[in-house]
């Protein structure tokens, strides 16, 4: 009789080890996705400071209220793109501005805005003091655009009343074949 208690006892050990080496297995990898993706978002968050930096560094050069890191830009199809803006506020006073994006040359085949669906960018207004800079993304997503040249214009204009200014500086989007 005693052996069989001593089987059961050897049964209950051996469960134990092989739940607890599962345990740290699961732990381990987990771990190990959890450092591959982490590392991604780190990644994505130090791109979008350099792509701000570098908007920052090439306005500070500029006098211009509007200026597009780039005017010409290639995207597959399928595929999709960001364009750095900066908006600096040239006017002695503080005021508040918005920027839109209009067609201004699209295929016939093409309505306007299925074109302006494929964009995404900050439409609030912004309130900036003068000389103040604010940088933003512009996302273009194509989705299943035909190929062929669109032609854009981002617009920016003060919302003050009383304030005329505006300004505006064109885009090209190619569609590419795959």
């Amino acid at each position: 009789m005693d052996t069989r208690k001593k089987a059961a006892l050897d049964l209950s050990m051996n469960t134990i080890v092989v739940v607890v080496i599962g345990i740290v297995i699961l732990t381990l990898g987990l771990r190990w996705i959890y450092g591959i993706f982490g590392g991604l978002e780190e990644q994505r968050k130090q791109l979008d400071e350099a792509t701000e930096q570098q908007i920052r560094d090439t306005f500070g050069e500029s006098d211009e209220p509007l200026n597009l890191l780039t005017t010409t830009i290639s995207i597959e199809q399928g595929k999709f793109a960001d364009i750095g803006v900066g908006i600096r506020n040239t006017l002695s006073e503080e005021h508040t501005f918005r920027y839109m994006i209009e067609t201004t040359d699209i295929p016939s085949n093409i309505q306007a805005n299925q074109v302006l669906g494929w964009v995404r960018w900050d439409k609030s207004n912004l309130l900036l003091k003068s000389g103040e800079i604010y940088t933003d993304v512009i996302s273009i997503d194509p989705k299943d655009a035909p190929l062929g040249i669109y032609k854009l214009k981002v617009v920016l204009q003060c919302v003050d009343p009383g304030c005329s200014e505006t300004d505006s500086v064109p885009l090209t989007v190619r569609i590419v074949a795959k």
